[in-house]
């Protein structure tokens, strides 16, 4: 049979996997190095909204905004990552949705229920939001200070509720109901 780059009856093609993890890789290497922003050699927050006190009122942050400015090249290695691989989720994220428009899906699981159909496509969308909403609203708060901090970890919970559900119900249809569904996307 070959190779498969689109889409089709076979299932997922190779374009939608390479995307699909490719979104997996660069999301949880962000998060690491996001995660890395926030811990300095004390154990206390440096990152964005963090180390709030003393005497001026405002957030210590990397790379604020407003009157600090940011330097996407500056001297801060971990923060200038973090932003390039926030970029990098915005094409990728961008690639994939525009593959997803352009190239039909393969057919339903033959296992899936009317509601599993309706989950999925409900999982698939919140995915994408936060695909474009976390990175979106990280850069936002880099220009503009901690004032869109809420937005930014609305954006987290929201993916990682969603990407609870997903992983959860591939695991279902992997360990439980045996269809072995996770080949679809492997």
């Amino acid at each position: 049979m070959g190779i498969q780059l689109r889409n089709g009856a076979h299932g997922y093609g190779l374009v939608t996997k390479v995307l699909h993890w490719a979104v997996f890789v660069a999301m949880a290497a962000q998060f690491a190095v996001g995660y890395l922003l926030d811990v300095d050699d004390s154990g206390h927050g440096r990152g964005r909204g963090r180390g709030r006190g003393g005497d001026s009122g405002k957030g210590h942050g990397r790379g604020r905004g407003g009157e600090d400015g940011y330097d996407p090249f500056g001297d801060d290695a971990l923060l200038t990552a973090h932003v390039v691989l926030g970029v990098t989720e915005l094409v990728l994220g961008l690639a994939r949705l525009v593959w997803r428009l352009a190239t039909p899906l393969p057919p339903w699981a033959p296992g899936l229920t009317p509601l599993e159909r309706r989950l999925a496509h409900g999982i698939e969308t919140a995915l994408y939001a936060a695909t474009f909403a976390i990175p979106l609203t990280g850069i936002a708060l880099l220009l503009s200070g901690d004032d869109l901090l809420v937005a930014h970890i609305v954006a987290h919970v929201v993916f990682f509720a969603a990407l609870a559900l997903h992983v959860g119900w591939v695991l279902k249809h992997q360990l439980i109901d045996r269809d072995r569904l996770l080949r679809r996307m492997a």
